[in-house]
């Protein structure tokens, strides 16, 4: 057998080579600043694709490091991750001045490994650190991205709230562990002390400790989703960064916070009290709503997509109290799974609203700094007539946001809301489920009223003076990034069966974990089979 440290560092050969390649990265910023300015980007895509090989071929190690999980998760989301963060990186390729590439790649890279340290993690203090890591290199990224006061006054706003969410989130750690006095979330192997195997006593289901904890934990990591009542920072940080690192934004931190809450709410088994299922059905019905109302107000497109991102947070809190579906039928459909929606949601949300941002930062103004990119409605009136094809790509991302055919933003808000019908139709709860997604179908015709603001000033408003000023941006990596994004959207619809099945493959492990549950212990991990 192998040591463990040795299967240790096998098992984390992807997060390793990623923190590796950010390292590399910054040193390049002791050498001139146009060697700094071509190596640094290469060097990131190089490590990127690297480590998405090494995601895909090397296994975790089974039940040998306690620290670490083992299960069909974690390749999800690491491939996701990469995937998405090699179209980050083509986005930002052109945001940050040639002395501070090195440092601006290094972060984003750290960001990354962030992530995918958050779906290994079978450690509380490990998890914490792991979240803390995706977070703290973007506080940096806000104000690295602009010479404006607004994104200093961002990266303020940010740096503190984030700082205070984690505070809250580590105290509602301290209680987990202060109630079941280990830090592990799993057992490796029977009879190993974790956190769900003291679950797994009726008596301790209801342990006031344990549910303070629980509420704590969901409470700080709302920050990381950006759902109510953690979300007023939203507008004015995704206002203040550049567009392409909101577009990072929107998925970096939300990926790493759904992770996490999905790692939180298996140690319960899914099955929530009647305290637990009322506060995630309020947070995701508010959240939309909230969400959707504020965006309704904005004129600023940035603003109105940083509250849309609220929205999308509270339909995929939709699919997470939906669950992973019947634990008892391994054969039943996506559509009876809300975490295999959630996932295929997030997805497909990540490509859309990445495509949506990176056409803001397309559209600049005179000047090569990114100050100078479109943000408002009358930036964009009438832009459709000097740019088609970037006018098309964001309204094709947009109509995505909203959910309308033929995008693949379509698919995703029709698997959560049929999850969550179906997931819950023989239960008590069916009716309160039923109407949360009442809820969320009004939400989506709400929604498409400001959406269709967007695609109206491209097309239908004549062209203004800030209009005749817009100029496509030459960046290369920028037009690659929007035109793959858009092409994605399209296809997911054409085609969403791959996506789907390998989000389904992802929660194979998940619904045989838990503690609150009659689940068999022999139901073990088995995701080396599942790829």
């Amino acid at each position: 057998m192998i040591p463990d440290g040795l299967q240790m560092l096998q098992g984390l050969a992807p997060e390793i080579i990623l923190v590796a390649g950010g390292i590399i990265v910054l040193l390049t910023g002791l050498a001139p600043p146009r060697a700094t300015s071509s190596s640094a980007f290469i060097l990131s895509m190089a490590t990127a694709v690297f480590a998405l090989w090494w995601s895909w071929t090397t296994p975790v190690g089974v039940g040998v490091v306690a620290t670490l999980h083992d299960d069909s998760l974690v390749w999800y989301a690491r491939a996701l991750t990469l995937g998405v963060g090699l179209l980050i990186l083509m986005s930002l390729r052109h945001v940050p001045e040639p002395n501070e590439r090195a440092e601006f790649f290094s972060l984003t890279l750290f960001s990354l490994a962030g992530i995918s340290l958050v779906a290994i993690a079978n450690d509380l203090v490990l998890l914490f650190l792991a979240l803390e890591l995706v977070s703290v290199p973007t506080y940096i990224l806000i104000g690295l991205s602009r010479r404006d006061i607004r994104a200093q006054e961002a990266t303020g706003k940010y740096f503190f709230l984030g700082a205070f969410a984690a505070a809250i989130t580590l105290y509602g750690f301290s209680f987990l562990y202060g109630a079941a006095g280990t830090t592990t979330l799993f057992s490796a192997a029977e009879g190993d002390p974790s956190i769900a195997a003291y679950l797994q006593a009726p008596s301790k289901a209801a342990d006031k400790l344990f549910i303070l904890g629980l509420l704590l934990s969901i409470a700080g990591l709302a920050f990381k989703l950006a759902a109510v009542p953690l979300h007023f920072y939203v507008a004015d940080v995704y206002q203040g960064a550049a567009a392409p690192v909101t577009g990072m934004l929107g998925f970096v931190p939300k990926f790493a916070g759904f992770l996490a809450l999905v790692r939180i709410l298996t140690v319960t088994g899914w099955q929530y009290g009647e305290g637990l299922f009322w506060l995630l059905w309020a947070m995701a019905a508010v959240t939309m709503t909230v969400g959707n109302t504020l965006a309704l107000m904005q004129h600023n497109v940035k603003r109105m997509l940083a509250y849309s991102s609220v929205a999308h947070s509270g339909y995929m809190l939709v699919g997470l109290l939906a669950g992973p579906g019947p634990r008892d039928n391994p054969s039943a459909g996506p559509l009876s799974s809300g975490l295999t929606a959630v996932l295929f949601y997030m997805a497909i949300y990540a490509v859309m609203n990445l495509g949506a941002f990176a056409v803001l930062s397309l559209f600049r103004k005179p000047g090569d700094v990114e100050e100078d990119a479109a943000e408002s409605l009358e930036d964009i009136a009438g832009v459709a007539t000097r740019h088609p094809w970037g006018s098309l790509a964001l309204a094709i991302c947009v109509l995505s946001l909203m959910g309308m055919p033929p995008t693949g933003g379509f698919f995703g808000k029709l698997y959560v809301f049929s999850a969550a019908l179906s997931s819950n139709a023989d239960s008590p709860r069916a009716t309160a489920m039923l109407v949360l997604v009442i809820v969320g179908v009004l939400n989506s015709a709400v929604a498409a009223a400001y959406y269709l603001r967007i695609v109206a000033a491209l097309y239908l408003r004549p062209l203004t003076e800030a209009g005749r000023r817009i100029v496509a941006s030459p960046c290369w990596a920028l037009r690659t990034c929007v035109a793959v994004c858009t092409i994605i959207v399209l296809l997911v619809f054409v085609r969403s069966g791959p996506i789907l099945s390998r989000s389904k493959a992802a929660t194979a492990d998940v619904q045989h974990a838990g503690g609150w549950s009659s689940a068999s212990a022999d139901a073990a991990p088995a995701s080396r089979e599942q790829k």
